[in-house]
C-alpha cells in the first residue's frame, strides 16, 4: 500500500484520536493512552513547538494510518538554553505493521532533521513492540543511545500520621512566590542535563517549600484527564475477578482502584520537581504535604526521576507502584552522548512525555 506522508493539520484530530485508541499497551491490564478531546492541545504540552507528521493512504481520503511528533522544547543541556527535539507519539496502525511504511517514516524523519541533530525519546520498559522495532538497531532506522532509566512512581494517597519534614514550611504558591520560583528554576536547572527552561510560570498550580523566608523548593500538580487520559480496555488471567477484592483493599489501605473495562484511571500528575541543591530532604517536606492534600481526590500521585537522582529514593518512602521507562538520545548521525557533559543528572518531567 502506497502511503503519502504529510504535515497533520486539525482536521486530522478525529482520524490521530482513533489511531491512537486502537494501538493499546498490553499486559496484565491492558491500557490506552488516549489525547482527547483535542491530540493537537496535548502535542503543545509535550513540544513547546510541535511538528506532527500523519501518513495516509493514496486512496483513503483523510484516513490516518501513522502519525509522530519530532516537534521541539527548550531544554538546559550543559548549562546552555538549546533547542531539542523530542520524539513521541509514533502509532502505526496495526494492519501496516508488517509492510514498508516504519522505514518510510524514518527515510522521512532523516529529511527532516538537519546535520549532525539529535532528538531524545523515553519508552516503557512494557513496550515491547517499540523495544524490538524503533530500538532495534535495524538497517535504515537512526541508532537509539540509552541515556538513563527513568523510575515512574504512583504514590498513593492518604492521610500522613508524621509530621512535615523538620525545618521546612509547605503551602500553596501565591503570585508573590513567582521571583523566587524563577529564580530556584534556573539555577538548579541549568545543573542538570534535558530540564525545561521556563520564562515564566503560573503559580497557581504548586506547592513552595520555605525555610524561613528562604523558598527552597516547588512541586506542581496538574489534573490532565482534560488533555490525556489511561483507559483500561481489559484485565487478563484472575486479576479479572480478583479485581472486587482489590479495590476493596485499596479503599481500605489507600491504592489505585481498578475500574471496570472501559473506566479510566484516577490520578494527579506532579511536575517541577525542584529543590535547593537537590537535596531530598525538601522534596520529602513537599510530597508529605500533597499526599495529604491531595487524598480523597485522587487515588495517586504520578512523579519521575531518573534512577541516579538523589532525589529518585524520595518516592520509596511511600505506598506506591513503580513504572520503568528507557531514555534514549536519537541520532543518525553518531553518538550525542559524547557531547553531554559528565558529572550533571539528567532530569524528566512526566507532565510533558
Amino acid at each position: 500500500m502506497s502511503h503519502r506522508i504529510r504535515p497533520a493539520h486539525p482536521d486530522d484530530n478525529a482520524a490521530i484520536l482513533a489511531l491512537l485508541e486502537s494501538t493499546p499497551q498490553e499486559g496484565a491490564v491492558s491500557l490506552n493512552f488516549e489525547r482527547r478531546p483535542d491530540y493537537f492541545r496535548g502535542a503543545r504540552v509535550s513540544c513547546e513547538e510541535p511538528d506532527v507528521w500523519v501518513a495516509c493512504p493514496g486512496d483513503a481520503g483523510e484516513q490516518v494510518d501513522a502519525v509522530y511528533n519530532i516537534g521541539w522544547r527548550r531544554l538546559w543541556v550543559n548549562g546552555e538554553v538549546q533547542r531539542v527535539r523530542y520524539a513521541h507519539d509514533l502509532r502505526i496502525d496495526p494492519r501496516c505493521r508488517n509492510g514498508l511504511l516504519l522505514h518510510r517514516l524514518f527515510r522521512h524523519l532523516r529529511r527532516r532533521l538537519t546535520a549532525g541533530e539529535w532528538m531524545h525519546t523515553v519508552i516503557l520498559r512494557d513496550n515491547h513492540t517499540s523495544l524490538a522495532t524503533v530500538a532495534s538497531g535495524r538497517a535504515g532506522l537512526p541508532v537509539y543511545y540509552p541515556s538513563g532509566t527513568i523510575e515512574t512512581s504512583l504514590i498513593y494517597t492518604g492521610r500522613r500520621r508524621r509530621p512535615a519534614s523538620e525545618g521546612a514550611t509547605v503551602r500553596l504558591a501565591t503570585a508573590a512566590d513567582l521571583p523566587a520560583m524563577l529564580s530556584l528554576l534556573h539555577r538548579e536547572g541549568r545543573r542538570k542535563q534535558f530540564f525545561p527552561y521556563y520564562e515564566t510560570l503560573d503559580p497557581s498550580g504548586f506547592l513552595v517549600a520555605c525555610r524561613g523566608e528562604q523558598l527552597v523548593g516547588l512541586l506542581g500538580f496538574w489534573d490532565q484527564k482534560d488533555i490525556k487520559q489511561t483507559r483500561v480496555l481489559n484485565y487478563r488471567g484472575g486479576l479479572a475477578w480478583l479485581r472486587p477484592l482489590y479495590n476493596l483493599h485499596s479503599r481500605v489501605r489507600g491504592g489505585f482502584r481498578l475500574p471496570p473495562p472501559g473506566g479510566y484511571l484516577s490520578y494527579l500528575t506532579l511536575h517541577t520537581a525542584v529543590v535547593a541543591d537537590n537535596d531530598p530532604l525538601w522534596l520529602r517536606a513537599l510530597l508529605d504535604q500533597a499526599v495529604t492534600l491531595f487524598h480523597g481526590r485522587y487515588d495517586a500521585l504520578v512523579c519521575g526521576f531518573f534512577n541516579d537522582d538523589p532525589l529518585a529514593r524520595v518516592p520509596a518512602r511511600y505506598r506506591r507502584q513503580c513504572l520503568y521507562s528507557d531514555h534514549f538520545l536519537v541520532s543518525f548521525d553518531g553518538d550525542p552522548r559524547d557531547d553531554l557533559d559528565s558529572g550533571r543528572l539528567s532530569y524528566v518531567d512526566v507532565a510533558r512525555l
